[in-house]
């Protein structure tokens, strides 16, 4: 299955409590997906707060357009960089016009975050106070690696951002652990079946939190660079 179709969505989205926040982004674009804005304003209209991380690209003018009658609690937009990390000729006329009008959008949550360098052609579109500067990320060791993973750790971590709780939906109603885990080794549940608290009731869940209280058995985390060591106290 290509895309997370609307009607699936939906269904999945019945099953998560509105005090839970949507983040529209995950493993690739979220506006690869033609559905994307409509999720979002479904999100949006079932009472979820919204954070959107995009490069932008599949997205046009008519999607800016109705994402600015939102309230969004994140607007975070990956800038293209000068090719080092990223595919600098996805930076074309209507990508520099999209970020244009974004940019005179008066978006209160919007944000800028570039790993390197800013793409000539988007030097003096992004405003300096806007744009946050970031160093390339490993991945947790898991898919096309932009840096070397870390040394992986031993015996108890934790997570200080809590991204056990940042899950991520695929198209066929899988919810993996996190952003991180590209290879989909810890997969919690699926939506399209089980309840949203399932997923944290589950084997796989109890699982992932046995080992980042020190037991052994594979564990995603050991090698994010998120994650931190847990000192024992005397």
């Amino acid at each position: 299955m290509k895309h997370l179709s609307l009607q699936d969505f939906k269904r999945c989205l019945a099953r998560v409590p509105a005090a839970v926040d949507i983040s529209f982004s995950g493993y690739s674009e979220p506006w690869l997906n033609p559905a994307c804005t409509e999720m979002v304003e479904h999100a949006y209209a079932c009472g979820h707060g919204i954070r959107l991380f995009t490069t932008l690209i599949g997205m046009n003018g008519r999607d800016l357009r109705r994402l600015r009658a939102l309230q969004l609690r994140v607007f975070l937009v990956h800038v293209f960089d000068d090719g080092t990390h990223m595919d600098s000729g996805l930076v074309r006329r209507n990508y520099v016009d999209l970020m244009r009008q974004l940019v005179d959008a008066d978006i209160s949550s919007l944000l800028f975050i570039v790993m390197g360098e800013v793409h000539p052609e988007l030097l003096g579109i992004i405003p300096d106070e806007a744009l946050v500067r970031s160093r390339p990320r490993s991945r947790a060791g898991n898919g096309e690696k932009m840096v070397g993973a870390r040394q992986p750790i031993v015996g108890a971590l934790t997570c200080p951002d809590e991204r056990q709780y940042r899950n991520v939906l695929l198209p066929n109603g899988d919810v993996t652990f996190c952003c991180m885990d590209f290879e989909r080794r810890h997969i919690l549940g699926n939506l399209l079946r089980d309840r949203y608290k399932d997923l944290f009731e589950g084997a796989a869940f109890y699982n992932i939190a046995d080992r980042m209280n020190g037991t052994d058995g594979f564990l995603l985390c050991r090698s994010c660079e998120f994650a931190e060591p847990t000192t024992s106290e005397c």
